[in-house]
């Protein structure tokens, strides 16, 4: 028997749908997340999202990627920042109920790292994803499986405190590092510093803003820090924000060397880019969907 998959990616902008039939890649969906988050009914409005995409192909199950805390199990919501009306919700377990398919979930950020793992000539022991867009998403594979941590809470890179920063963050914290360093600050200091400036644009025409530069030496040695402590094989970097036009990749990784320390981490760590693209979450959780349920079934 045939089976097929439908992969949710839900960003804090954008929720991006897709199929999966027998390795090949269906109908593709995108909409605005708020278009059905700020729903009175938010899970209602996701549900049906969901139904139109399998009103035309028929799925075995469903794999939802979120961009927050999951419980250990990954059976349970415990806090989407930007998506507050799903927290503290089964939502796989009360979505299957209304749509008649398994539904498993995990973070969305795991999605994305598990699909560029799959494109490296082999899958690397340990590894480390960071995924720059409207937040920062943080995925660990550590001895050869994405790690959770006690809580759910593991990978949370976005909301270690950064100096003396006091910022409120969306997840009720002050200082959180995401704070300033995200597609939410830039477009931020784009409204108030460059508003004539598309934000696709911001890199080409500012990049030698101090502000700039400054941001970025902030994500280097945010980065440095999590691989000083893992000393993971492999560092992937990706994201919307890192794939903007003339982003300063090269400065990146220079930088984020210069704080690695010497001599193992510095010389033996495996730093790839990302060559996702907007299907890439969605896709990834295809896969996911596949290895999970084959797992389970």
């Amino acid at each position: 028997m045939t089976q097929s998959w439908l992969g949710v990616d839900i960003g804090g902008t954008s929720t991006r749908l897709t199929t999966m039939s027998e390795g090949k890649w269906l109908d593709f969906h995108k909409v605005a997340t708020a278009s059905w988050s700020l729903q009175h009914d938010a899970l209602a409005a996701l549900a049906e999202l969901i139904l139109q995409v399998l009103e035309k192909q028929r799925v075995s199950g469903i794999m939802l990627g979120l961009p927050g805390i999951l419980s250990r199990d990954r059976l349970q919501v415990l806090s989407l920042p930007f998506i507050q009306a799903l927290d503290n919700q089964p939502v796989a377990e009360k979505l299957s109920a209304r749509l008649g398919v398994p539904v498993a979930m995990d973070k969305d950020v795991n999605h994305l790292m598990l699909w560029d793992l799959l494109q490296l000539p082999a899958l690397p022991n340990s590894a480390v994803g960071l995924y720059l867009g409207t937040g920062m998403g943080n995925s660990l594979w550590l001895n050869g499986a994405f790690y959770h941590g006690e809580h759910g809470g593991a990978g949370e890179l976005g909301h270690i405190p950064l100096g003396d920063n006091a910022l409120p963050c969306p997840c009720g914290n002050h200082g959180c590092a995401e704070t300033l360093i995200s597609g939410h600050w830039l477009s931020g200091w784009a409204a108030k510093e460059a508003p004539d400036t598309p934000i696709a644009h911001l890199f080409t025409r500012h990049h030698a803003h101090a502000d700039l530069q400054a941001f970025t030496q902030r994500l280097a040695k945010t980065i440095a820090t999590e691989m000083n402590i893992l000393d993971p094989d492999t560092l992937i970097l990706g994201g919307g924000v890192l794939a903007m036009a003339d982003f300063p990749l090269a400065e990146l990784r220079q930088q984020i060397q210069q704080h690695l320390r010497p001599p193992v981490t510095r010389n033996a760590l495996k730093i790839v880019f990302s060559e996702a693209t907007d299907r890439t979450g969605c896709r990834g959780a295809c896969l996911a969907a596949e290895r999970h349920f084959g797992e389970t079934a």
